[in-house]
C-alpha cells in the first residue's frame, strides 16, 4: 500500500513547481506581466508565507496574478492573516480581482466563507505531516445574503483604498 502525500511534501512540490525559493530572504521577486519587481520581505510576510503557500495547494488557485487575487478573496473569507500591513497588501488583489474576473472572487470569496485558513495555526510540523488528502475537502452550498454582504464590503474597503490617493486630486480638479 502506497503511503499519501503529505501537506509538507505537496507543498516542496508546488514551492518547486512554481520556482518559489524555501528560504526567509530579505527581498522577494514579484512579476506582472513584463514587469519584474524586488520587494522586501518583511517579518510579517515571513510568518505568514507558509500558510498562504499551503492555501493555494489547497484551494487550487494558481500561483499566477489571478491565483492570488483568489487567495486574497479566499483568505479575507477564510481568516485572514492578522496583521494590518498584509491587510494593506492583500485589499488591492481583491479590487483588481473584482474588476478583472468577478465571478472567480466571488467564488473564491464563498468558498472561503465556508472554510478556515490555517493562520491560527501555530502546530507547523503536524500541519505538514497531515496528509493531503484530509484537508483537501470542501464544502459546496449556495451562497447567502450574508455572503453578498460580506463580499459587497470586503469591495467596497478594496476600491476605497485602492482609489484613496487619487480622491483628493479629484476633488480639487472638480473644484477647480
Amino acid at each position: 500500500m502506497q503511503e499519501e502525500t503529505t501537506l509538507g511534501e505537496a507543498l516542496a512540490e508546488f514551492r518547486r513547481a512554481n520556482g518559489i525559493p524555501r528560504d526567509e530572504a530579505r527581498s522577494w521577486t514579484c512579476r506582472l506581466g513584463p514587469l519584474t519587481l524586488r520587494l522586501p520581505n518583511f517579518r510579517w510576510r515571513r510568518r505568514a508565507i507558509l500558510r498562504h503557500d499551503l492555501h493555494h495547494l489547497l484551494t487550487g488557485y494558481p500561483c499566477t496574478l489571478r491565483g492570488e487575487c483568489q487567495v486574497a478573496a479566499w483568505e479575507f473569507a477564510a481568516g485572514r492573516f492578522p496583521h494590518p500591513a498584509a491587510t494593506l497588501f492583500c485589499l488591492p488583489l481583491v479590487a483588481a480581482g473584482v474588476l478583472w474576473s468577478p465571478r472567480a472572487m466571488w467564488s473564491a470569496f464563498t468558498a472561503g466563507r465556508r472554510s478556515r485558513s490555517l493562520y491560527a495555526r501555530d502546530d507547523t510540523d503536524t500541519l505538514l505531516a497531515t496528509p493531503l488528502g484530509s484537508v483537501q475537502t470542501a464544502a459546496r452550498s449556495e451562497p447567502s445574503i450574508a455572503d453578498a454582504f460580506a463580499f459587497a464590503l470586503l469591495v467596497a474597503q478594496a476600491l476605497l483604498l485602492v482609489a484613496a490617493p487619487v480622491l483628493p486630486v479629484a476633488a480639487w480638479l472638480l473644484l477647480v
